[in-house]
């Protein structure tokens, strides 16, 4: 029985991957013309490999050779060899933190990454590797999370406890409160925050004087429109935080809490923490800024009007701890009660009854609104034949839409309303439905006859993008046979439609359908759905060279978002031009 066991060879301080690449090269076209002893090898790092292998197929077997389990891996590894020290400093603290949409160079919002556990798994192989990263200076030795190393920095300079770092602005304990390495490498986290603590650490100063609201504790707690992650000791290292003086109106902690799961443990824990202060009273007087400023009530009016209508335990707290049932949606300035009512949650209208609100008198309007959420179709149908009108109008189907009330979807287009019908920024009831994954009810309106890819003038995002980027797989799936956003179907990984648009028209490969971003630039998320769309445009001559307005290629862009191996394909393209038209 043969021996299918790789031979392993070792990287010298001469290998590089442009070397690599051609071997690569060779092996391949070895293969291709029939070399026995080629081939072997091939099947020995490859056992169970069928057919003529790709080029990114024997870069994988070259790889497994030299002890690497994937080509990007020896990549990787060649590149971080490549890297300067401080290079790999700046790398390491760029990924080793959630950082909310904030680029660390510029310390300003925008098109900044999204925070995700690739970053900080990024930072921990970049620590695995070069663990003297920890001993640099008191910032890498933080977020390396090790105890020894920042002890022996205090000892030596008790004042670098106030230090802002020059790479993004941070003190050591707001970059502890952020850190999001993989949870095995973050277990001193508590005895570091606590040697910080007692070496002076402000429990309360911020990224910068811009942005005060963003404390340790916001770091510790998570959440926010993105949905990160909380630390994996949160409650602990929120209690340390608290104990050793930070504020417990986490202003724009709550406000982050208010967007995610109906849960009141922060609101509870941090309400505590007041109580034992005696400062409830800064909840019901003036909002702080993250939670509507002077335009707001008080912070506990704002936190209704956010729990109002679907986080009826978050309500229920409120309520109990003084808020005004009476109150105003902080957004629309109407009663929080009318929200519940035009969102059919006769339970949390009840709720605020029994805390003393006044249900208002609703217009036929609304009251037709109101039908469509709570499916009372004869209403919608007396009120509809009323005033036809009405019919024209989206909220009543993007009610039952979030409703996940398909009947009522149904009345609404035998009434005659338009299975486009959009807000005044175009969002259209097919848009709605990929928020929610209404599936049932985006095929009725598919199947009367709704456009597929209307594009709305907020985002400038069609129905499948915005499946794409609330998380909804299996709405893209849906619209994607339909679809003729091509944008949208790379970054969905529809590569049977693709396909499909690519043989009517190549060009598509190249186009920009948003100025200087061809489709390379829009891959999925999943890595091997990734190769498979990389590969497939740049074998209709998609260009790997083009750079986008921040200078980026498309296979840098791709290593940006943790997609290694489908960055290898696009870098490696230029390597097989007879692979791909020319033009």
């Amino acid at each position: 029985m043969p021996d299918t066991t790789p031979p392993v060879r070792s990287l010298t301080a001469k290998s590089n991957l442009d070397a690599l690449r051609g071997e690569a090269r060779r092996w391949r076209k070895a293969i291709t013309t029939g070399d026995a002893r080629a081939s072997e090898r091939f099947r020995r790092a490859m056992p169970g490999h069928a057919g003529a292998p790709k080029l990114r197929e024997v870069q994988q077997a070259l790889a497994r050779e030299h002890g690497f389990a994937s080509w990007a891996a020896l990549r990787q590894e060649l590149e971080d060899r490549a890297r300067t020290a401080a290079e790999r400093v700046r790398l390491f603290l760029e990924k080793a933190a959630n950082r909310y949409g904030t680029s660390p160079a510029t310390r300003k919002w925008g098109d900044y990454e999204a925070d995700g556990p690739a970053r900080g798994a990024l930072a921990a192989r970049l620590l695995a590797r070069h663990p003297e990263l920890a001993r640099r200076d008191i910032h890498t030795a933080v977020a390396a999370h090790d105890l020894a190393a920042v002890r022996g920095f205090l000892q030596r300079d008790p004042d670098l406890v106030r230090d802002r770092s020059d790479f993004d602005g941070w003190t050591p304990l707001l970059r502890l409160a952020y850190a999001r390495l993989p949870a095995e490498g973050m277990s001193d986290a508590l005895s570091i925050a606590t040697l910080l603590l007692d070496a002076g650490a402000d429990p309360d100063a911020g990224w910068s004087d811009e942005t005060p609201e963003f404390t340790p504790l916001v770091g510790v707690i998570g959440g926010g429109e993105a949905g990160q992650s909380e630390h994996p000791q949160a409650q602990a290292f929120a209690d340390l935080l608290l104990a050793r003086g930070a504020d417990p109106m986490a202003a724009q902690a709550l406000y982050n809490t208010s967007l995610g799961p109906d849960s009141t443990e922060w609101l509870q824990r941090l309400w505590s923490a007041s109580a034992a202060r005696g400062e409830t009273g800064r909840w019901t007087g003036p909002a702080p800024e993250a939670l509507g400023g002077a335009r707001a009530a008080s912070a506990l009016a704002y936190l209704l009007g956010n729990a109002v209508p679907d986080h009826i335990e978050q309500a229920r707290w409120l309520l109990a701890h003084g808020a005004d049932a009476n109150g105003v949606n902080f957004y629309s300035r109407e009663p929080v009660i009318k929200h519940a009512l035009l969102t059919g949650r006769l339970d949390v209208v009840a709720l605020l009854e029994a805390h003393g609100a006044v249900r208002p008198a609703l217009s036929d309007q609304e009251r037709f609104l109101a039908a469509a959420a709570t499916g009372d179709l004869a209403a919608l149908r007396h009120l509809a034949q009323a005033h036809p009108a009405f019919l024209g109008a989206p909220e009543a189907m993007f009610v039952a839409i979030r409703r996940q009330r398909a009947e009522v979807a149904l009345a609404l287009l035998d009434l005659g309303m338009s299975p486009d019908v959009a807000d005044d920024k175009g969002l259209t009831a097919l848009h709605v439905t990929t928020h929610v994954g209404a599936a049932d009810i985006a095929r009725l309106l598919i199947d009367r006859g709704a456009a597929i890819d209307p594009f709305e003038q907020r985002y400038g995002g069609a129905p499948l993008t915005h499946a794409i980027f609330n998380g909804q797989p299996q709405m893209a799936a849906l619209i994607a046979p339909f679809s003729h956003n091509f944008r949208g179907l790379c970054f969905a990984g529809a590569t049977d439609r693709l396909r499909a648009l690519l043989a009517e028209a190549p060009d598509r490969a190249n186009r920009q359908d948003r100025p200087g971003e061809p489709a390379l630039f829009c891959l999925p998320d999943d890595e091997d759905r990734a190769v498979e769309v990389a590969e497939l445009l740049l074998a209709h001559g998609a260009d790997p060279a083009f750079r986008n307005p921040l200078g980026l290629t498309p296979a840098q862009a791709a290593r940006r978002r943790g997609l290694d191996e489908a960055a290898a394909v696009i870098e490696d393209a230029a390597d097989e031009p007879a692979a791909r038209p020319p033009g």
